[in-house]
C-alpha cells in the first residue's frame, strides 16, 4: 500500500459514500479529530483504528500491506504501535490473528464495543485491560478472552514496549 493511511481512509469513506459526520457517529471518534486523520496531521492509536475500521465495516488489515507477512511501516503513519497480519492470504477469514506491538506509554483510550470476540495473549511486556469498567494488569504470558459486544479497552500505559497476539473475530 503506498498510500498514506489517512489517503486510505479517506478514500474508503468517500467510496462507500459515508460523511465526515456519518463515520463520527458510527465511530464515536470526533469529526475533527477524522479530518485530522485523513490529511495526516494527527496520529490514531490502534483502539481508534479499530473503531474506526469496525464502522467502515472493514477488517483492520486493510489498512496494512497486502501481501500479509510484513507490517506496515508504520513510522509514516503512527509511532504508538505496529501491526502484523498473521492470516496469510486467506479471504474473508473467521477470525484474524496478529502481533501487536504497543510503544511505551499510550494515554489516548476509550472504552468501546464492537461485533466479535477478542482472545489477547502477553508476548512481552504488561497490558492494562478494562472490561465492563473492571480493571486488570495483564504480564507477560497471561491472557484474556473478551465478547467484544461488552465495552472494553486495552493499551500500555507503561515506559516499555508490549507485544501481544491479538486474535480477533468479526462475527457474533
Amino acid at each position: 500500500m503506498s498510500a498514506t493511511l489517512g489517503e486510505e481512509l479517506k478514500k474508503l469513506r468517500k467510496d462507500k459514500k459515508m460523511t465526515l459526520k456519518e463515520l463520527s457517529a458510527k465511530s464515536g471518534l470526533s469529526i475533527s479529530f477524522i479530518s485530522q486523520i485523513e490529511r495526516d496531521l494527527k496520529t490514531l492509536t490502534f483502539t481508534s483504528l479499530k473503531k474506526i475500521s469496525e464502522a467502515l465495516d472493514v477488517n483492520v488489515n486493510f489498512f496494512f500491506d497486502d501481501n500479509g507477512t510484513d507490517p506496515v511501516d508504520t513510522s509514516s503513519l503512527n509511532g504508538n504501535f505496529s501491526y502484523k497480519d498473521l492470516s496469510g492470504d486467506m479471504v474473508n477469514p473467521i477470525f484474524t490473528p496478529a502481533v501487536v506491538e504497543l510503544k511505551a506509554g499510550e494515554t489516548q483510550h476509550s472504552p468501546y464495543t464492537h461485533r466479535g470476540q477478542e482472545f489477547i495473549y502477553v508476548l512481552a511486556g504488561s497490558l492494562e485491560v478494562i472490561v465492563s469498567g473492571e480493571q486488570k494488569t495483564l504480564e507477560t504470558g497471561e491472557s484474556i478472552h473478551i465478547d467484544s459486544r461488552v465495552e472494553h479497552e486495552w493499551y500500555n500505559n507503561t515506559a516499555e514496549t508490549t507485544e501481544i497476539l491479538l486474535v480477533s473475530s468479526n462475527s457474533g
